[in-house]
């Protein structure tokens, strides 16, 4: 495929939210005191890392909740239920603090009524969690688990892609969730046999439209996964030519290119001011007075 032409100020503007973003995690995980960019939106806002697994929950998921000498069924259950609740602390209290094993599933659904009936958080916000009409999103969560452990093996293929795509035929998980499963057995004993565990990764919502706004198209333009496997390795290309330090010395991924086609069109939408996104960012408790104090002051975003 011809190599597209990207829209030259998006572009630029995506790649200065890469740089700009893995400086944030960088001075974060150096323990600088915050702010870590003058950046406003960058400040103000929850985003996604560049490297997805420098993530909270991807770093709490690989130490606390898989476990790396479990066997196909328990690995490819565990990244099912772990990224359908996407919360953590639900998860591990669910599991009393243990790493996930089949034999939990049971104590794990009636804690997670539990936690629900107390209207303590269970599921993530950070996307839409399916639910079936008449039955709990707990129950209907918890019955798709116990489907992949009795189908693991038959879910489980040679790629990446095709693992992705036989998730797709279980109710309840659409591309998104399919690949954010995917994505997270790539770096489990499960995935790592996979050619294609780095060079692959499925189109959402936000990457389609992150994609579109770089070709110049109209946002809600449709986006096939075969289109996007095509357009894909170009956006890598252009992503890590730019900052090879980032990109080829860290070892990132398709996935993570993904990733940054969503949040792209996030920071696009906040400086077009075509609306909010999901979360705000809460700074440290002890500093978060300095944002305060500023916005008093009448100061003017730093967008660049």
């Amino acid at each position: 495929m011809t190599a597209p032409a990207f829209v030259p100020e998006v572009l630029e503007r995506m790649l200065y939210w890469i740089r700009e973003r893995e400086s944030i995690r960088r001075r974060k995980e150096a323990g600088e005191p915050w702010p870590w960019t003058s950046d406003r939106l960058l400040q103000e806002w929850r985003w996604c890392n560049v490297r997805r697994m420098d993530d909270k929950v991807s770093r709490e998921l690989m130490a606390s909740w898989y476990r790396a000498d479990a066997d196909v069924s328990t690995q490819m259950t565990a990244a099912v239920l772990a990224r359908t609740v996407n919360w953590t602390a639900a998860l591990l209290d669910a599991s009393s603090g243990l790493p996930f094993s089949l034999d939990l599933l049971p104590q794990i659904r009636a804690r997670l009524h539990d936690r629900a009936e107390r209207g303590e958080k269970v599921f993530t916000g950070a996307y839409i969690v399916p639910g079936q009409p008449g039955r709990s999103k707990v129950d209907t969560i918890c019955d798709l688990t116990e489907k992949v452990a009795a189908r693991a093996d038959s879910l489980c293929a040679p790629t990446i892609r095709d693992t992705w795509a036989n998730l797709l035929e279980l109710e309840g998980l659409g591309s998104f969730l399919a690949g954010q499963v995917v994505a997270d057995l790539a770096h489990l004993s499960l995935g790592k046999a996979w050619p294609d565990r780095f060079t692959w990764a499925p189109v959402g919502p936000g990457s389609a439209r992150g994609l579109n706004r770089l070709l110049g198209r109209p946002l809600k333009r449709a986006v096939s996964q075969a289109e996007f496997d095509q357009l894909l390795p170009h956006v890598m290309e252009a992503f890590a030519s730019d900052a090879p330090e980032i990109w080829i010395a860290r070892g990132l991924s398709f996935q993570d290119a993904q990733n940054c086609l969503c949040e792209g069109d996030k920071h696009e939408r906040l400086l077009a001011k075509e609306g909010t996104v999901r979360a705000r960012y809460a700074p440290p408790r002890a500093q978060q007075g300095l944002l305060l104090e500023d916005n008093r002051a009448g100061s003017t975003p730093n967008l660049w």
